[in-house]
């Protein structure tokens, strides 16, 4: 299982590129990366500009120049099923997303459900899973003519103080299936369960081989606090024994960018390669 990294560790991007990112983490000993375009999602991004297509082949030069690789990736974030222009419009970045996904050879990219107002009842949790299907169908046959996966991330019912749709298993699952798509999976993240309660051994068993990839952070089970692995209460060992039990294939990928962000950057290697050391231990049980 390699060990991966979110971009966003070293994120700054006035004043480091994502070539200079690469590179950099290359060198502290990572392999493999999530493609984090959260951040890059700006006005004077190089994603958003019209010469996103030269950035994206500058990129894989890089990838190619420092013998990595993308494991996964991550869509703009945004609430696609709101009916808005800031929605329209970043929808527009998400398509752009999965054809850059495809120059770089990402294999999976994530996304996170969409929301609907309402009372979380029964009624209006079923609406929300018949509005995620309507959408992400339509994600799906452009993913199957890119040849990019589509993994939907569960979330927490915190987020929103109240009932939030693809916060537990089944909600991943019955949302899998019915897409019916091998290019369709499960990215499971770690907080995100702990802040939900989960058993999460107990939940990625339930999950199976849905699961392709991972947002691997700790926190204290009140907050989405995006730290190392032993500086929060999840219990790794089942976490692990649970990915052991799913034969799971994909990265071992850190969504920890608070662990990193708050240090000069001169300091983050130091930093970078503890997350390394951590990594190795778990990816060893």
């Amino acid at each position: 299982m390699d060990l991966s990294t979110s971009l966003n560790v070293l994120y700054d991007p006035q004043n480091i590129s994502m070539e200079q990112c690469l590179e950099r983490l290359a060198r502290i000993g990572f392999r493999a990366f999530d493609w984090n375009l959260c951040d890059w999602v700006f006005d004077e991004s190089p994603f958003v500009g019209d010469d996103w297509q030269r950035w994206t082949e500058s990129v894989k030069r890089q990838l190619v120049a420092s013998g990595v690789r993308f494991g996964q990736g991550h869509s703009p974030i945004y609430n696609q099923l709101e009916d808005s222009d800031r929605a329209r419009r970043i929808t527009e970045l998400t398509l752009r997303s999965m054809e850059a996904a495809a120059i770089l050879e990402v294999p999976w990219l994530v996304f996170h459900p969409g929301a609907v107002p309402g009372n979380c009842d029964v009624e209006h949790l079923a609406l929300v899973r018949q509005r995620n299907l309507d959408w992400f169908g339509e994600m799906v046959t452009i993913a199957e003519k890119l040849g990019v996966g589509i993994a939907v991330e569960n979330t927490a019912d915190t987020f929103g103080r109240r009932r939030v749709y693809g916060a537990i298993p089944a909600e991943l699952v019955e949302l899998v299936d019915a897409l019916g798509s091998p290019l369709v999976g499960i990215c499971w993240d770690t907080g995100h369960a702990h802040m939900q309660g989960l058993k999460q051994g107990e939940a990625l068993r339930a999950m199976g081989r849905r699961v392709k990839c991972l947002h691997v952070a700790d926190n204290d089970g009140r907050g989405d606090q995006h730290v190392l692995p032993f500086y929060g209460t999840i219990d790794w060992s089942d976490v692990m024994a649970g990915l052991q039990a799913i034969e799971y294939e994909g990265t071992f990928n850190y969504e920890t960018h608070n662990s990193f962000r708050a240090l000069p950057f001169e300091v983050r290697d130091t930093a970078l390669s503890h997350a390394l050391s951590i990594g190795r231990y778990l990816v060893g049980l």
